[in-house]
């Protein structure tokens, strides 16, 4: 098995042994954010270098990828319309609707279904004819949603198909992504979705060529937001189903590594921290969806809780504020990073050290990126600072830069955009002051950990007497955050609201502070299964067992590349939902495409379940499976008249488990 994380700092792959459960060979390569053909393309040639493995032998390539939540998050995504049906005014203004659509064409038609499946009134498809002759130049893709479309999906189908026809353009059903009621928030997801299809084709196309390259013939596998493989096929269809797959990944991956059957996983990336709850053995999963940038989907994903702080979470020094420095969420390439690139970094640090006093500027760089073109700044300031960057071919101190505060605020915009890279002091800086990461030349973090410590706090002292010092202090607050992380997630897993824990955090913090007396108040916070710690600096970064914070934590082996290893080792696991509604007493409706009308309830289950598993089964094979193990559940809803039960509805959760 070959697995691969696209990740935000890093790809990494690896080979994994399925009859020995060993891992073979491992690789980590730079992500190329502008160009990812290259990175997967260095990563598979690496891992396969490393070992003797002929192409033939690999039987399946599996991918996790944070495309498809990068681009929620930063609410991106092509350029898709959205085609309602029959749904009311006011349901257009819920769960993020209106929100999402607004920079996305939006036709109103007529039509739709009740809750029974019944047709409200006959689709007219000249309004959309008319529409698409309007719009059609400038968008990529399209969703249709239609109200009861679960019930009866007849006009979602038709649209689709015409719009499919006249375009010949990705057309994405809300019925298909999900069996749930809630047409508002389908129709988000289905947004959603069509925006995302034109990206993950990329990167499953980039990914096949890579493969194509290296001589893999084997199936290609992606990892969904739920923890589960389907196939790069079923992924183009339905990318929105890859949110949070990386968390998914690495929760799987490091539950494997670990031996944990219930407990936590704490991911620590570069950007950021994931928390995630294990219970048998599987990730626990959003109870109505995952939300990701805001935006309330239907898809099912594990809930994980993101933190904005990692080994190059940017830190800044604030002189006015009760916390002397910040830590993220804002990224910064390491100084130990970024001078081997641009050797000139330290030089600069280095002049500004032998300034004798220190400047607010201090201890930052920046520089042009490639992926900044000429009409990248918005503004007159803006425009300026590119035009300067571009004088200096490896960058330019901030100092240099940042004459005025317009400046200095157009900087932070560009940082923001991509168009100006920044290098900072950072965790990974100070991990290598204090000897704890030795993968690259300490000195410019050394100059810059100086830098840092003589800057001032609130009541003019130095935040630190040296370097060394300094890092301490870096490394034990980033230690806090992540204990802290990992707390958050449990107690949100017991139910137990954030505002409650904050308030025990904070007496926790005030008293620890109070070191002029002995307190009597015994206070411990804790959680009570394993804890495992996974990512390239869990090793210097993860949660501390201190008297206060009983959070034991252990780091597997290859904790480096959980990620790839989740993806490696990741099953099929498939969904689906049937409802039977009572439109009269003694009639029983079963939802399917073509809803279908029973007299006898028992008959009705039974067909339903035909049904499911006829799905399933056609489903496995779409997504990569050659067989399977199908579960079936029935939710009985009743009500109470007269004394006497009478049946509302019912509805039937199959699911099914295979290989690829």
């Amino acid at each position: 098995m070959l697995g691969i994380d696209a990740g935000g700092t890093f790809t990494d792959a690896l080979l994994y042994c399925k009859e020995e459960n060993s891992v073979l060979a491992r690789a980590k390569t730079p992500t190329t954010h502008d160009n990812l053909s290259l990175c997967l393309a260095a990563a598979l040639e690496t891992v396969m270098g490393k070992v003797a493995v002929a192409p033939s032998q690999i039987s399946v390539v599996s991918v996790s990828t944070t495309l498809a939540t990068n681009a929620l998050v930063e609410d991106g995504g092509r350029a898709a319309g959205l085609v309602t049906i029959g749904f009311k005014e006011d349901a257009l203004s819920r769960a993020g609707l209106s929100r999402i659509s607004e920079r996305s064409p939006h036709l109103k038609l007529a039509g739709g279904h009740s809750s029974h499946g019944s047709a409200l009134q006959d689709l007219d498809l000249r309004p959309l004819d008319e529409w698409l002759t309007e719009h059609d130049s400038r968008l990529e893709a399209y969703a249709v949603a239609g109200s009861f479309s679960v019930r009866n999906p007849e006009h979602e189908q038709l649209a689709g198909s015409f719009i499919q026809s006249r375009t010949g353009k990705p057309v994405t059903v809300s019925h298909e992504l999900s069996s749930n009621l809630n047409a508002p928030k389908r129709a988000t997801t289905a947004l959603l979705n069509a925006r995302l299809v034109p990206i993950v084709n990329e990167l499953v196309t980039g990914v096949e060529g890579s493969m194509l390259r290296a001589g893999l013939t084997s199936r290609l596998m992606v990892m969904r937001g739920d923890g589960s493989l389907v196939s790069s096929d079923f992924v183009r269809d339905r990318p929105i189903e890859t949110i949070l797959s990386g968390p998914a990944a690495s929760a799987i991956g490091a539950a494997a590594l670990a031996g944990i059957d219930d407990g936590v996983v704490v991911d620590i990336g570069g950007t950021t921290t994931d928390v995630v709850i294990i219970n048998e053995g599987r990730p626990v999963a959003a109870p109505s969806g995952a939300v990701v940038g805001g935006h309330e989907t239907m898809v099912s994903a594990v809930r994980a809780h993101t933190f904005g702080i990692g080994g190059d979470s940017r830190i800044q020094h604030n002189p006015l504020s009760d916390d002397d420095f910040t830590i993220g969420p804002s990224r910064a390439t390491p100084l130990v990073v970024a001078a081997i690139e641009r050797p000139s970094i330290l030089s600069a640090l280095s002049q500004q050290l032998e300034r004798g006093r220190a400047q607010e500027t201090d201890g930052v760089f920046l520089w042009l990126r490639e992926i900044a073109g000429s009409d990248r700044g918005a503004s007159r300031a803006e425009r300026d600072v590119l035009a300067e960057l571009a004088n200096f071919s490896e960058g330019a101190s901030l100092e240099s830069v940042a004459r005025t505060q317009l400046a200095h605020n157009a900087i932070n915009r560009l940082i923001s955009s991509g168009a100006v890279g920044v290098s900072a002091f950072t965790p990974t800086d100070a991990a290598h002051i204090l000897e704890i990461d030795n993968r690259y030349s300490v000195d410019a973090a050394v100059v810059g950990g100086i830098l840092l410590a003589r800057q001032l706090d609130r009541f003019g002292v130095p935040l630190a007497v040296s370097e060394a010092d300094m890092a301490g202090l870096v490394i034990q607050r980033v230690r806090e955050r992540t204990a802290e992380a990992v707390l958050i997630a449990a107690a949100d897993h017991d139910a137990l609201s954030a505002t409650e824990l904050s308030l025990v955090l904070k007496a926790q913090r005030s008293r620890v502070s109070a070191t002029d007396r002995s307190p009597l108040l015994r206070m411990e916070l804790g959680v009570a299964g394993s804890v495992a710690l996974v990512g390239a600096p869990a090793h210097c970064l993860g949660p501390a067992n201190t008297e206060e914070w009983r959070i034991h934590s252990a780091i597997p082996d290859h904790f480096e590349i959980a990620n790839a290893f989740g993806s490696a080792i990741g099953d099929i696991r498939l969904a689906h939902q049937i409802t039977v509604s009572a439109p009269r007493r003694g009639l029983y409706r079963v939802h399917i495409d073509e809803p279908i009308t029973f007299y006898d309830l028992k008959a009705a289950q039974q067909f339903a379940e035909e049904k499911a598993e006829a799905h399933l089964r056609n489903e496995m094979r779409f997504a990569g499976g050659q067989s399977c193990n199908i579960t079936h559940n029935w939710d009985l809803e009743q009500a109470i008249v007269e004394e006497r039960e009478l049946f509302v509805e019912a509805t039937l959760k199959s699911r099914a488990l295979g290989s690829p």
